[in-house]
């Protein structure tokens, strides 16, 4: 597959959202996807921030990111959206927490970034947007939108969640996705 651009990638969002959330153009295809990552805050600290790294693998409840902090070669991603979730119950653990948008102090300061290594930060943001306080709404109106960027194939990339203190033992939080996925067309 050849190395998909962001103005090609971004060619495919209406072919995907008016569709049936697949898309085949060529050598593309394209699907919607949300993609997450969840942890505790207290484990920030060990990895610089980083909530996704190279030895990250798929467990459900946990990630559904695999091979790590780099896509498969032949598979790309736009991200065109965005929400963080959290649980402060005593004892929780991603797998057991109740998620909820109301971020816990330590975050409401912080900061939130994805990118590559070879480009950079491509993405950067306070949390306090992507926190929700308890209001009533959808989950499609839980999710920001955010102007698309794009983590190509076969490149390494962060995602880094950065407190403005230090995180307590019982904050967990998951962090959602709202993506297209690119892979070759005749792949399945």
């Amino acid at each position: 597959m050849k190395q998909l651009t962001l103005q090609e990638a971004m060619n495919f969002l209406p072919l995907v959202t008016n569709g049936n959330g697949v898309a085949l153009n060529g050598s593309f295809k394209a699907k919607s996807k949300v993609l997450y990552i969840a942890g505790l805050g207290a484990d920030l600290a060990a990895n610089n921030n980083n909530i996704i790294i190279q030895d990250t693998k798929k467990k459900i409840g946990l990630t559904n990111f695999d091979g790590g902090n780099k896509l498969n070669k032949g598979r790309s991603i736009l991200i065109t959206g965005m929400r963080i979730l959290w649980d402060t119950t005593v004892d929780v653990t991603p797998l057991t927490a109740l998620w909820k948008g109301e971020a816990p102090a330590a975050f409401k300061n912080g900061e939130f970034k994805v990118g590559t290594l070879a480009a950079g930060d491509l993405f950067e943001s306070p949390i306090n947007p992507f926190a929700k306080y308890n209001a009533a709404t959808s989950v499609e109106d839980e999710i920001k939108p955010v102007v698309p960027f794009m983590i190509p194939e076969d490149v390494e990339f962060y995602i880094q969640l950065i407190p403005a203190a230090a995180a307590a033992v019982d904050q967990a939080y998951r962090i959602e996705f709202d993506c297209i996925e690119f892979t070759a067309a005749n792949k399945a």
